[in-house]
């Protein structure tokens, strides 16, 4: 992922766009990639993902099902953070957030985010969930500096202990969601 110089492309070189139809080996790279301190706070595929799993998280992003939505951070054609919000017929959509080790403290999970809590306006969503493990402090702040508010603590199936916290959002105008 380095350049040649042995740094990273510039935030500048970084898209971010929904999830598509072919990034299923790109994302299936991408998570498996993650060390093991970042698949102790981000796991929502278990360990290890195949492209077959990363193929169905596409196929509910298309529109006509209404279950998922899903962005990408690409860099020189690879995925460098992976954001979304799932269960998007419930009243409170589910948030993750990953983001490649090499990317991590750079700011490109608060854009990323940004991304995704824009569409969930635009979509007229007005509350959504996380879950984040306790002492992954700089995720906590990050998700308290944007608003959301811790509900509870709960212990994980994996032993954690969590806060689950929820973020209310601005309700457009039909008008202006448009």
């Amino acid at each position: 992922m380095r350049g040649e110089n042995g740094t990273l492309p510039r935030m500048e070189e970084v898209m971010i766009r929904p999830i598509a139809a072919g990034d299923a080996v790109a994302l299936e790279s991408a998570y498996n990639a993650l060390g093991a301190a970042s698949k102790r706070t981000f796991h929502p595929l278990g360990d290890q993902t195949t492209a077959e799993a990363c193929e169905a998280i596409i196929a509910e992003n298309a529109p006509e099902t209404g279950r998922k939505f899903d962005m990408v951070a690409v860099s020189n054609g690879r995925i460098v953070g992976w954001s979304f919000l799932w269960n998007l017929s419930s009243g409170c959509p589910t948030f993750g957030l990953g983001i490649m080790d090499e990317w991590q403290g750079k700011g490109l999970g608060r854009r990323l985010m940004d991304y995704v809590l824009a569409e969930a306006i635009r979509r007229g969503i007005p509350k959504i969930s996380l879950t984040v493990v306790q002492d992954n402090d700089r995720a906590r702040g990050m998700y308290e500096r944007r608003g959301f508010v811790r509900q509870e603590s709960f212990l994980g199936d994996d032993g954690l202990p969590y806060y689950y916290m929820t973020l209310e959002l601005p309700i457009q105008k039909r008008e202006e969601a448009t």
